[in-house]
């Protein structure tokens, strides 16, 4: 505000003033005139049009109608001001237009993407697979550098694969290149970023989380993808085949046992039939003491789904399964619920439904139980009231219908 007379310093930071100058710095970015025109938008209190009044006259306050700018930059002019003049002096710059801003923002965004392009392919990849890869999105928006900052973390992963043999580990890969196993996860930003722009390299599947599409996009690279931290629990799941999950599961009837996505691995089948899907494994170990063998396929996800389970549960869908699906009443089992879904999209509910929690915590009224998973969930979130119900206090009908629903197939 250097150079301002005191008196209009002043004025300027009184509320009403504040308002009509505020109104005028938006006109002024949008293109419009600052010296001429009147602000019929801007509406003022009592209060605000007697301190805009200070400088505009009794007169127009006691008129009621609202700014004229030229008014106004009649009476500045008396102190060698303009309208615009005034703005930028309180602001201590320039008013730049917004069309001018968003140019700038678009050439300074587009030069960003320029530089990721060329960064990426002095590594070797494709052009054309780099546009793929930025116009699929997922990515830091560029123009504040942290695309190309990204893309250099890219840059290095892929030069680095170009040195060493095919068959090197995932979090090796990370530490060694960025000295953080756990850079390139499929939680991090990095990790999603270059699994993705390998899978368009190589044609595959754009990858989602850590799954099947994850590791073939990294296998691509002759890149090994951990398979043992990732892990789901089932009881009586019928498996057959040459993987390891199926002789796992043949050698141990009636019992609850873990699932690694290593054993996963290799071919198997199972029949068309219903498995249900729990969240928690009390649920599946005390239907293996109450029905052992006689308990149908189950499968438990150990809280919110691993890639081992969200896999597994894809591959039942495929083999012409039916899953019936719970978890908790709360949030991380609405969470578990909608990843069901993302792979099981014609899940059944498994008491997951309005009515049941409104039973539970009694609530009163009429509350639907829909079948199908996905309108049960949405009538389910609407009645939530932040009371979380467990899947231990449903544990009686939980093993009630297990037990009167033997191993049957679903094929029609």
């Amino acid at each position: 505000m250097a150079g301002l007379p005191p008196g209009i310093a002043e004025w300027a930071g009184l509320p009403g003033p504040a308002a009509v100058l505020a109104a005028v710095h938006t006109r002024a970015r949008r293109g419009h005139r600052t010296e001429t025109g009147t602000l019929t938008a801007l509406s003022l209190t009592t209060e605000q049009r007697h301190q805009v009044a200070l400088v505009l006259g009794t007169g127009w306050e006691l008129s009621g109608r609202p700014v004229r700018l030229q008014d106004l930059a009649a009476k500045l002019s008396e102190h060698d001001l303009t309208v615009r003049s005034l703005v930028e002096s309180l602001r201590g710059e320039a008013i730049e237009p917004d069309r001018v801003r968003h140019e700038r923002a678009r050439d300074v965004a587009d030069a960003e993407r320029a530089r990721t392009v060329e960064t990426l392919t002095a590594v070797g990849v494709d052009p054309s697979d780099v546009d793929q890869w930025l116009a699929a999105g997922g990515l830091p928006r560029p123009g504040t550098g942290a695309l190309q900052g990204l893309a250099v973390q890219v840059a290095a992963v892929i030069a680095h694969l170009h040195q060493v043999d095919a068959g090197i580990r995932l979090a090796q890969l990370a530490a060694d290149v960025l000295h953080d196993a756990h850079a390139l996860d499929s939680d991090q930003p990095l990790g999603r970023a270059t699994a993705r722009l390998l899978a368009i390299a190589h044609g595959f599947p754009r990858p989602q989380r850590a799954g099947r599409a994850w590791r073939a996009a990294w296998a691509s690279a002759g890149v090994v993808c951990d398979g043992v931290s990732s892990r789901v629990l089932v009881l009586n799941l019928p498996l057959t085949g040459d993987s390891p999950a199926a002789r796992l599961c043949a050698a141990a009837p009636g019992e609850p046992i873990w699932l690694s996505l290593r054993t996963l691995t290799g071919t198997w089948s199972v029949p068309a039939l219903d498995v249900f899907v729990c969240e928690n494994p009390t649920v599946a170990e005390a239907a293996a003491d109450a029905l052992g063998a006689r308990c149908p396929p189950l499968v438990c996800t150990d809280g919110i789904a691993s890639g081992a389970a969200l896999d597994l549960l894809a591959g039942l869908v495929a083999a012409g399964c039916v899953l019936h699906a719970r978890a908790d009443f709360d949030p991380p089992g609405f969470t578990i619920a909608d990843q069901v879904l993302s792979v099981a999209p014609q899940s059944r509910s498994w008491h997951f439904d309005a009515r049941t929690y409104a039973r539970e915590c009694g609530l009163t009224g009429e509350h639907d139980a829909a079948q199908d998973l996905m309108p049960a969930l949405t009538a389910l979130r609407a009645v939530y009231a932040d009371t979380p119900v467990h899947e231990e206090r449903v544990l009686a009908m939980l093993l009630t219908d297990l037990a009167i629903s033997p191993e049957r197939s679903v094929a029609r």
